[in-house]
This record gives structure tokens, C-alpha cells and sequence, in this order.
């Protein structure tokens, strides 16, 4: 069994579609995992009435009353009904194979952190999750979509309690997925790129929930980035330091992805000063498409 925790925005437009399909998701697993959101937004509870969460609104927050990841990963810890958890951001779907990752990873260590990169795809309804529906759509959006960078981490499966010592870093305002890999190497623990052999389909979306916080560079992002201590710390996918492949088979990673990990970092480090023009652009360009 499998524990899955989030922290889900408002429920409102387009957001809220795509944080339904992908809930909807998690819950149609087997066996089917818990699923925890970490939410005290206004007419969540009405929205997911009736699907099998659980609502937690009280989370230790920061001096702006944003909600700390590392509340939130003890909540889950102490919660979960799994020996395996896993925080996945709330607009991603899962398929079948994450509870099989979970599964080998877990009966190769006892510590590891398992990641893998998205799938970009467009999809603007809500979506039927029965027995089929992997076949049915989930492959050809994904053969419509773009496999993104290994800088975006939206799924951190590891072994429940192991990230007891997290520093207080505020949901949403950068750095605590980088701090996370990076402290999981620092640590000798195996952090396994699964891309191979897990699909995590993101949903496109615009960024306008975000429109009113500068989440790279504002105080709270400079807070988070602190506990980094160092620019080189900054890690992604690519710095992970075993595979899963294909065929579920663990092994040493080694390919040119893993290679270029500190000239990627380099660049992403050279490019940091564009960055909120680029999230801007970013931000107007989705908007445009979902015509909001």
C-alpha cells in the first residue's frame, strides 16, 4: 500500500479541474492508496465530498502564514498507512506503475528517495478514471505531450520517516524539492531517477494563482534558499545517483543526463537573473491558451 500526500491550491477554474483529475487519479490505484491533502482553502471539503481523503487544515505555518513542507511531511508520517510515502504535487497523474516502483525500490534499500520527470499535456475537462482509462487516453496524451527538464520534481517517494530533520521551508517559494535531493545524496541515501519506468502526467496550467507572490525571489524564497547554503546545491533529476529502467531493474546511473548534471546546473545558475521575466512570460503565455 501506498500513502499519498499533497497541498493542493484552491479549487477554482481551471486549477481546480486539473487538481480534481488528478486526485481522481491516486484513488484509482490498486490497492488504492491513502491520500492526504494538506488544504484549508474555502469550498475544498464541497468539492472533494464524497471521494476517500482526508482534509487536514491545520498546518504550522511561517511568519506570513504560509503552510512548512516540514509540517507537513511530519503530518503524513505519522498518518500514513503505508510503510511507503509519497508527496506528489497536485496536478499530476499517476499511473498504475508508481505502486509497482514503490514496491521494487522498497525490497531493493531501506532508504531511498525515488523521482522521475513529467510529461506535459493539455487537458482542459474533467477525465473519466475507470479500469481502461490508461488505455483508453493516458498514452496517447502522453505522446502528445513533452517530457520536461529534470529541474521539475513533482514526485518524492521514499520511506516513511526518513526526512525528520527538514528545515522549516515554506510550500510553494522554491528550493525545498533541490534541498531534498540534495540532502538525500549528502546522506548516502540512493536517489533513484524512474523516468524510465514511471509516467507522471502534468497538466499544463496557467501560473495567475501565483499572479500576487514572487515565489523566486521575494522573502520567503530567500528564506528557503538559505538552507541550501550553496548555489551548487541546487540539485535536480539529473544529479540522481541510480536508475529504475523499463523493466523495473535498479543500476548505477551513469548516462549522459547524469553527466551533464553540473554544466545544466551551471547554466541554470548563469540564467537566474532572467528567471522572473521568464516565469512571467511563462505565466502569460499559459494564460493566453487556457484564455483566462
Amino acid at each position: 500500500m501506498l500513502t499519498i500526500f499533497s497541498a493542493p491550491k484552491a479549487f477554482k477554474g481551471h486549477v481546480g479541474i486539473i487538481q480534481q483529475n488528478a486526485i481522481r487519479s491516486w484513488l484509482s490505484l490498486r490497492p488504492k492508496p491513502r491520500v492526504i491533502l494538506f488544504c484549508n482553502e474555502d469550498g475544498a471539503a464541497e468539492v472533494l465530498r464524497g471521494l476517500e481523503v482526508e482534509l487536514i487544515s491545520d498546518v504550522e505555518t511561517n511568519s506570513y502564514g504560509t503552510p512548512l513542507v516540514s509540517s507537513m511531511f511530519a503530518l503524513a508520517d505519522a498518518r500514513a498507512a503505508s510503510d511507503v510515502v509519497a508527496f506528489v504535487s497536485a496536478d499530476i497523474i499517476l499511473t498504475h506503475r508508481i505502486m509497482e516502483a514503490g514496491r521494487i525500490a522498497a525490497a531493493w534499500s531501506r532508504r531511498f528517495l525515488l523521482v522521475a520527470q513529467r510529461h506535459d499535456v493539455d487537458l482542459r475537462q474533467l477525465m473519466e478514471f475507470d479500469e481502461r482509462w490508461e488505455e483508453r487516453w493516458a498514452a496517447q496524451a502522453v505522446a502528445r505531450g513533452k517530457l520536461h527538464s529534470p529541474g521539475a520534481i513533482d514526485l518524492f517517494m521514499y520511506p516513511r520517516g526518513q526526512y525528520q530533520h527538514m528545515p522549516p521551508f515554506a510550500i510553494g517559494r522554491t528550493s525545498y524539492d533541490n534541498w531534498l535531493l540534495w540532502n538525500t545524496v549528502a546522506s548516502d541515501i540512493p536517489l533513484i531517477d524512474a523516468t524510465d519506468f514511471v509516467t507522471l502526467i502534468h497538466q499544463n496550467h496557467d501560473y495567475l494563482h501565483a499572479a500576487n507572490v514572487d515565489v523566486w525571489d521575494g522573502d520567503e524564497a530567500r528564506e528557503n534558499r538559505k538552507w541550501v547554503k550553496h548555489w551548487t546545491n541546487f540539485y535536480s533529476i539529473a544529479h540522481a545517483t541510480w536508475t529504475m529502467s523499463a523493466e523495473g531493474k535498479i543500476g548505477p546511473a551513469v548516462g549522459w543526463k547524469y553527466r551533464m548534471a553540473r554544466p545544466r546546473q551551471f547554466l541554470s545558475y548563469a540564467l537566474r537573473p532572467s528567471r522572473r521575466i521568464r516565469t512571467r512570460l511563462r505565466s502569460w503565455r499559459f494564460a493566453r491558451r487556457y484564455g483566462v
